[in-house]
């Protein structure tokens, strides 16, 4: 009964899903990927594939590896990955992820069927946290194993998953096997019905990634045209912090008047919003336009995927979504590179990151205008600080890796 009621709320929401949809990616790109959320049209694997669904751009970036180690490992096995947004869909694609990347279906037994239908996939991998009801039932009833990689429950969802829980606790009991990130991750899948014998702890596949080569580090100020002067970048910022890195970025330019700034806002649709802001004042580009045009002081990154390895140009690095309550990002993405990293105090997301860092005084952190304006001129007046910062968080990241192991020895006796 509460299954056909959820049915039903989905179904009156609808139209309103459609409508952010069609905010965030516009009209022609929303309906052009409407057949595809319904199970319908495009190429499909060959029967007995293996199903991963990654919700969108993060967990994507989180499965890459993931993803590649499973073709490595399983040379003959059709694999088909799905994402919920659309940018999710054309970084897979961009980045070669699988042989068939599609929209996923939505959360409606049809259009999960019709899936299946097409697919006869011999084993679901779900990436972090997408527990969609209607997939889990028709996935259980059709007696695929499901597995969740790189498990995690942020602090704003579980509340809610946890009044949830009579309902959910019966789908959940039919996952095969949970990987989950952390010890209170584990306990959280346990709370909710998980049972404990199928619940490991593997760490974050996120981590799980080669050092960068810092030899790399010269080419792409080159590529980007950075010049001789220190470069701060600010990687995924949300609305309400681009305002306060301007000002800051005002005061700084001051004092040091060749730094430049990219700023990378986390969601791409903001793009305008952000470039606008920074345009009053400074010299602006879009990263799309940078080949065709001059100098610039502030970069705005307009591309889906390329952050990572933007972070390669930067003397210190700024985590967004942590100055307002967002929950923050990783911050070993930079870290991998041995750039010194700064974040606010919403940091939640990424708990025992912060805990390691923090242990280890391997970060700097602010709270508003004033301590990140000091924070900064203090680093970017301190080559030596920088340099021993940089080597401690680089080391710190290359301690992280060996989830993605852990994570693969899951499918075993599973698929």
């Amino acid at each position: 009964m509460i299954l056909w009621m959820y049915s039903g709320l989905l179904f009156l929401f609808g139209p309103v899903v459609f409508v952010v949809f069609v905010w965030r990616y516009g009209l022609k790109r929303t309906v052009r990927g409407l057949r595809e959320r319904w199970g319908f049209g495009g190429s499909w694997p060959s029967s007995g594939s293996l199903w991963v669904h990654a919700a969108s751009v993060g967990e994507v970036r989180a499965a890459e590896g993931f993803l590649r180690a499973l073709a490595v490992r399983y040379p003959n096995t059709p694999i088909l990955v799905t994402t919920t947004t659309i940018n999710g869909k054309e970084l897979a694609l961009r980045l070669g992820l699988a042989s068939c990347v599609r929209l996923a279906p939505i959360d409606w037994p049809g259009a999960v069927r019709r899936v299946l239908s097409k697919v006869s996939p011999r084993a679901v991998v779900l990436i972090e946290t997408e527990l969609w009801p209607q997939w889990l039932r028709v996935l259980a009833s059709e007696k695929v194993p499901v597995v969740v990689v790189n498990a995690r429950l942020s602090d704003g969802a579980f509340p809610l998953y946890r009044r949830l829980r009579l309902f959910l606790s019966p789908l959940l009991a039919s996952l095969r096997a949970v990987g989950a990130q952390s010890d209170l991750n584990a306990r959280r899948y346990r709370d909710l019905g998980v049972p404990s014998d199928r619940i490991v702890v593997t760490g974050n596949i996120k981590n799980d990634v080669p050092l960068p080569d810092l030899n790399r580090r010269d080419d792409l100020r080159k590529v980007f045209r950075t010049g001789p002067g220190p470069v701060w970048v600010a990687g995924s910022t949300h609305r309400g912090e681009e305002s306060v890195l301007a000002l800051v970025y005002a005061h700084l330019r001051k004092e040091f008047p060749t730094l430049r700034l990219v700023v990378a806002p986390r969601h791409v649709e903001r793009v305008s919003e952000v470039f606008n802001l920074f345009r009053l004042h400074f010299r602006v580009l879009r990263r799309s336009d940078l080949s065709s045009s001059g100098e610039w002081d502030v970069l705005v990154l307009d591309t889906v995927g390329e952050l990572t390895e933007i972070y390669g140009l930067a003397d210190v690095a700024f985590m967004g979504g942590s100055l307002v309550p967002r929950g923050g990002q990783n911050p070993l993405e930079p870290a991998r590179w041995g750039v010194p990293v700064l974040w606010g105090p919403s940091m939640e997301n990424f708990r025992d990151m912060v805990s390691l860092f923090e242990s280890q005084g391997a970060v700097r952190l602010v709270s508003d205008e004033a301590s990140l304006t000091n924070t900064l001129r203090f680093l970017l007046s301190s080559p030596k600080e920088r340099e021993t910062l940089g080597c401690l968080v680089r080391n710190l990241a290359d301690r992280q890796r060996g989830a993605l192991d852990a994570s693969l020895h899951l499918l075993r006796g599973v698929f």
